[in-house]
């Protein structure tokens, strides 16, 4: 993932089989078609405005599983995914209520679910790689 050019590690095949999981629990994916056709069209999306989409696209993937919440614990070891797994909607929550993704904030919220310093910052950083 190059961060400079806005350059994203989320890819369409991701956000297809997020349509499928929320299909298949919440009904409506109508959200995610229209952040796929945002990241996805011919004209390239600014920056700022993709941001959003992705950490939308994280968050739901916290809530419902697949290979976008694959491609975060991919980046953790074993102990980091476990953890991640077990607080997932949780974190989901709680990014869904940051106004500004930042890594102290997304760390402290783990440290007040219980992970480790050195767990919490990893999984932050984790989180911020993917979605900027």
């Amino acid at each position: 993932m190059t961060i400079s050019t806005g350059e994203s590690l989320i890819t369409a095949a991701d956000i297809d089989d997020l349509i499928v999981r929320v299909r298949l629990t919440a009904g409506d994916p109508g959200d995610l078609e229209s952040a796929k056709a945002a990241l996805f069209s011919d004209a390239a999306p600014d920056p700022e405005a993709a941001r959003p989409i992705r950490q939308r696209l994280l968050v739901t993937a916290l809530h419902h599983g697949g290979a976008l919440l694959a491609k975060l614990l991919s980046r953790l070891s074993p102990r980091e995914t476990a953890m991640v797994r077990r607080y997932a909607h949780r974190l989901a929550n709680f990014l869904e209520t940051l106004e500004v993704w930042a890594a102290q904030p997304i760390m402290l919220a783990l440290m007040r679910f219980g992970l480790p310093y050195e767990e919490a910052e990893t999984i932050a950083v984790a989180v911020l790689v993917l979605v900027w």
